[in-house]
């Protein structure tokens, strides 16, 4: 029961719906929606900051004026200088938030190139073979193509689940069927006869009650506001 009324609370803090006809992204936890010109796609690294002691606390922000709206420009240290810089290519093709994006890569693979998980999943996005072949990664270590086809899928699934922050990383996590059933309170059944949501639950923001998938979309709300929390000490220290 604890457990649900964390993950209530969570849900109302880290999702939204956008119209996605634009391909207008989700950019924070709060949620906000970017515009056109928002983010800064320089690949700025320097090396990991004193500040704080979460994992986001080496990214900095900072914050100038655009003619068109807010300029988002993120120093990443301890990555990959390849892998920042396509971060910041494919967030800005999308119009989607990098540091949702590096939040994701955190916790798949803490910005590793070259990660195996025990199930077959590759790369700093940690792409099932798969999945990696249907967005055109034929190289998924490769930080160019893993960012390309993750950021690609990662926005898939938000348009699927309406912009549905939480639902959409559970989806990444777990699969989209297991998010469409127990988000409407569906029995399915797949092509191998196995059963998911067998009693047609309907769970809280429509996660799957699955102790991995809960634990992955909090680590990932957590992580984030870790690093916009690291952003504001950075801000108000200047």
């Amino acid at each position: 029961m604890k457990k649900r009324l964390i993950i209530g609370v969570f849900l109302g803090v880290f999702c939204a719906t956008a119209g996605f006809g634009q391909r207008r992204i989700v950019v924070d936890a709060r949620v906000d929606l970017a515009t056109q010109g928002e983010v800064n796609t320089s690949n700025q690294v320097t090396e990991p900051s004193a500040v704080g002691a979460g994992p986001f606390d080496t990214f900095a922000q900072k914050r100038g004026r655009a003619k068109r709206g807010r300029e988002v420009s993120i120093q990443v240290g301890g990555l990959d200088r390849r892998l920042v810089a396509a971060v910041y290519r494919e967030s800005a093709r999308y119009r989607i938030d990098p540091r949702l994006v590096f939040s994701l890569i955190w916790q798949e693979s803490g910005g590793k190139l070259h990660v195996i998980s025990p199930k077959g999943a590759r790369g700093p996005l940690q792409l099932m073979p798969g999945t990696a072949a249907r967005y055109g990664a034929r190289n998924a270590f490769d930080p160019d193509q893993a960012v390309r086809a993750g950021v690609w899928y990662l926005v898939d699934l938000l348009d699927e689940f309406q912009g549905n922050v939480s639902q959409a990383l559970a989806a990444y996590n777990a699969g989209a069927v297991p998010v469409y059933a127990f988000s409407h309170g569906k029995r399915v059944v797949l092509a191998n006869n196995k059963v998911v949501n067998p009693r047609a639950v309907k769970t809280i923001g429509g996660i799957p009650p699955y102790p991995e998938t809960e634990n992955y979309v909090e680590s990932i709300a957590r992580n984030y506001r870790s690093f916009r929390q690291a952003e504001n000490r950075v801000g108000t220290s200047r």
